[in-house]
């Protein structure tokens, strides 16, 4: 059920990415408590994209998830920074990271909804 999109606008190689998606397939799981069968992860690299006026190394994250724990968004971003500044070496203050908790009835899988 859940789905984390990483955009950035630095280069990975295809072997970088394949492991961060694995990586952060693990992270999701432990932090939200949810099976990795359910969790899809998307990263799309090399993003024309700024912040702040400049394009120093960023990212940003939309992590989507039914009965995403709202009390718990701030254990998460953090979870998410360390993960990106531990990773590819893009400080927290370059991240920012969205959040969206979906109703069971408006997300769709194996030709139903949840």
């Amino acid at each position: 059920m859940p789905f984390l999109k990483l955009s950035t606008n630095k280069q990975l190689s295809k072997d970088k990415k394949q492991q961060l998606l694995r990586d952060m397939t693990a992270l999701l799981s432990k932090d939200l408590n949810k099976p990795e069968k359910y969790i899809m992860v998307d990263c799309e690299d090399n993003k024309d994209m700024i912040f702040a006026a400049n394009d120093d190394l960023l990212v940003f994250i939309e992590l989507r998830s039914i009965r995403l724990p709202e009390d718990k968004t701030g254990e998460l971003s953090k979870s998410l920074s360390n993960f990106v500044k531990n990773n590819l070496q893009i400080s927290p203050d370059r991240i920012f990271v969205n959040f969206f908790n979906i109703q069971p009835h408006m997300w769709g899988f194996n030709a139903s909804t949840f």
